[in-house]
């Protein structure tokens, strides 16, 4: 099948309270790296593959908008390391009215947060 790339995003709470929504895009490619926006214009293929965690943080939500063909989850690390965490897009589907709770984490500050699609 060929690839239909796709966006979401990821929620983070900071320890401090703040939250964060980051811009994600998938390029539906087995392997890759999803991409993360790195300013205000959301997340394209060009888009840094990995988002610097600024607090201590964990993921609270995915929301993906639907209609991969070749990957079906993501596969989250932290500093290049596997949480032992695979997140299923049908779970998170943005048009949901209610996904699947998330909490995932402590991430470290100053750790890089990355994704790896998997079929």
């Amino acid at each position: 099948m060929a690839a239909t790339p796709q966006y979401g995003c990821l929620t983070f709470l900071g320890r401090s309270g703040r939250t964060y929504s980051v811009d994600m895009y998938v390029s539906d490619v087995a392997s890759a790296l999803c991409h993360f926006a790195s300013g205000g214009d959301g997340a394209s293929a060009s888009s840094p593959d990995r988002w610097r965690i600024p607090e201590l943080c964990r993921l609270i939500d995915m929301a993906i908008h639907t209609g991969t063909a070749d990957t079906t989850k993501i596969q989250v690390l932290v500093n290049g390391q596997p949480t032992g965490d695979h997140l299923r897009y049908i779970q998170f589907i943005d048009t949901l009215a209610k996904r699947a709770p998330l909490n995932i984490g402590w991430f470290p500050p100053g750790g890089d947060f990355t994704a790896i699609q998997r079929t």
